[in-house]
């Protein structure tokens, strides 16, 4: 198979698909080449050999709108690509689907998230198959769609010396909460906010780690929302508000974490859930696509889910992880982290994509 890779980032430092290059060289480990055509680039260090990239800048819809055209020809007519995946922007499959058609090759889409517009919709018939993470992050009634899990690198959150919490018998600190995000209302981090004060009017030593920042004007005024809000709780001390962090530099952030919040309201499966148990954190969330996952943990996973927008009920259990013994937190790390190797890990994942695509039209893998 010679892919074509969609997608709008390629850069192993980029705060948000930062595990793009990651997914490219699982790819590659089953194709005899890939490339990625993708709006901007950077890092491109941790790539194969048989990956390349083209970059069609983000600037003039017009002249955008014709390199992407002059790509998807070079690659389609001249280098012989069978196979287009476009990850996770259905206009990408819409702008493929046509020259894919008159060249001979397949389009497929990559989509995980609850929101369906006009051009998902119109994207999914132009597409033999539609993969997803989980049942609730394609909320699209079609037998197109695969559900195939998530593509966690499990190298990439695994515990380093020197990192984690201490060693029992030494100064712990503050217990730290984390919660990763986009700044912005669907993600909620005024509820944790909340939480996080109720938590030290009751007296816990807690700090939160507020790690995630903005892409547009409205999410600029929301930032300021946000701050805001932490100067009215006298949090201003105990919020650590990091903006945008590397994909590189995230792992040390769960490894010091002594619980991780997930409070999106999206819908759809998030991978900083599974980032979070892969490296053996626990995550409590409002997410409906996460209980699912965690039923065979039960009596445990009890605990692991609030109500969304609820802060007294996400400070309760809050509480209840942070009290945990430290031999039970750490089994229960180990658990989760084998749920991820079992069911999320990125090269089966990247298996089954090929897979999937290299099977008969109109055929399961």
């Amino acid at each position: 198979m010679k892919l074509l890779f969609l997608t709008q980032v390629v850069d192993a430092n980029d705060a948000v698909l930062g595990f793009v290059p990651r997914w490219l060289a699982g790819l590659a480990r089953n194709c005899e080449r890939v490339r990625a055509i993708t709006l901007e680039a950077g890092d491109l260090s941790t790539l194969p050999a048989n990956v390349d990239v083209r970059v069609v800048g983000r600037h003039g819809s017009i002249v955008r709108w014709l390199r992407y055209q002059a790509h998807l020809r070079e690659a389609l007519r001249k280098d012989g690509f069978d196979t287009v995946l476009a990850h996770m922007v259905p206009r990408y499959a819409l702008l493929a689907s046509g020259p894919a058609r008159r060249a001979g090759a397949r389009t497929f889409l990559w989509y995980t998230h609850a929101g369906v517009d006009r051009r998902l919709l119109a994207a999914i018939p132009r597409v033999e198959k539609v993969f997803t993470a989980s049942p609730e992050s394609l909320r699209v009634d079609t037998e197109r769609r695969v559900v195939t899990g998530h593509g966690i690198d499990l190298d990439h959150f695994v515990e380093r010396r020197g990192e984690g919490p201490p060693p029992s018998g030494q100064a712990a600190g503050p217990s730290r909460v984390l919660s990763i995000g986009r700044l912005t209302p669907s993600k909620d981090p005024l509820t944790v906010l909340e939480a996080v004060a109720l938590l030290r009017a009751r007296g816990r030593d807690v700090v939160l780690d507020l790690v995630g920042g903005g892409l547009t004007v409205q999410d600029e005024s929301y930032r300021e929302r946000v701050d805001e809000r932490i100067r009215a709780l006298d949090l201003v001390p105990y919020v650590n508000r990091a903006g945008d962090v590397p994909y590189r530099s995230i792992p040390p952030l769960y490894r010091r974490a002594s619980v991780v919040v997930n409070a999106s309201s999206t819908g759809s499966l998030d991978k900083v859930v599974l980032e979070a148990w892969a490296s053996k954190r626990p995550v409590i969330s409002c997410n409906e696509a996460v209980p699912p996952l965690v039923r065979e943990l039960a009596p445990d996973d009890r605990w692991m889910n609030f109500p969304h927008g609820d802060a007294r009920t996400l400070a309760e259990r809050l509480e209840t992880a942070l009290d945990l013994p430290k031999e039970r937190a750490e089994a229960l790390g180990e658990r989760l982290r084998a749920i991820v190797r079992r069911d999320h890990e990125v090269d089966a994942l990247m298996h089954r994509l090929v897979r999937e695509m290299s099977a008969p039209r109109g055929g399961a893998a």
